[in-house]
């Protein structure tokens, strides 16, 4: 008897309006994980255009300060071929003692270029890399930021001339402190200025350090070294900064999203 109540209860349940119930349960199931990854996807966008806006600012940071640092190598560059041409053939600037030692001090000048990798880094350390979509500018990149690590083009932009310490040792300090004073201007952040000021010293006390200067061995050669130095390093920082125009061209175009 209980089979056929248990059959008869059976035989009245209504399949048709369970499987429709159940059709709307799994519906709204998948709906809801819709959305919430259409959500996420969303959040996830916005995260990653944020990035991006901050490594275009970045980007134009690099720009500028690149620019600032070709501009400051090549004008050590040309104290340095001054005091190389008083080294190797007894020129003197401008037919002064003084302005030759200035050549001489000058050339140990010195401007470092490190990349402002703060977000890049940032991306990285979190795991967040992937919110940057197109996989090609996260290879160019990885490539870009680099240069502040290891690498050919990284070691090369590493200055740590011996000429700067050889030529400061021999330099009498109180002439550097003058040099500081009033031949030297530091600017806004990172720029530098040098001055054509006045002599300090006498013509004859200029001689004497140029011949402290010429009797010094190996400073020829540690001058000759670093400039040569500041030559690659001029040509391997404007490919760095084709590499910046390039890159805040892809990013601008990634944030438009018309990548």
């Amino acid at each position: 008897m209980r089979g056929l109540r248990w059959l008869a209860r059976l035989r009245r349940h209504n399949w048709t309006a369970s499987i429709i119930e159940l059709v709307i349960v799994a519906l709204g199931i998948l709906l809801a994980l819709q959305v919430s990854n259409w959500n996420q996807d969303r959040l996830d966008r916005a995260r990653g255009d944020r990035y991006l806006h901050r490594i275009h600012s970045e980007l134009v940071a690099d720009r500028e300060d690149i620019d600032q640092t070709i501009a400051l190598w090549r004008t050590v560059s040309a104290y340095g071929r001054a005091a190389i041409a008083h080294g190797e053939r007894g020129d003197l600037v401008a037919s002064s003692r003084w302005k030759t030692v200035l050549a001489y001090y000058h050339a140990s000048q010195l401007k470092t270029i490190e990349l402002e990798d703060t977000t890049f880094t940032e991306m990285r350390d979190s795991g967040d890399l992937g919110l940057i979509a197109d996989e090609e500018l996260r290879k160019q990149l990885a490539n870009y930021y680099r240069m502040t690590g290891a690498g050919t083009r990284a070691m090369i932009l590493k200055h740590d001339p011996a000429y700067r310490q050889q030529v400061r040792g021999l330099t009498p300090w109180h002439v550097q402190e003058y040099i500081w004073n009033n031949c030297f201007k530091q600017l806004e952040g990172t720029q530098q200025e040098y001055l054509d000021c006045p002599s300090p010293i006498s013509e004859e006390q200029a001689a004497r350090i140029l011949t402290d200067y010429g009797k010094a061995a190996d400073l020829l050669q540690n001058l000759r070294f670093w400039m040569s130095t500041l030559k690659v390093s001029v040509i391997v920082i404007g490919g760095v900064r084709k590499d910046t125009e390039r890159l805040l061209t892809e990013v601008q175009a990634s944030q438009s999203g018309s990548r």
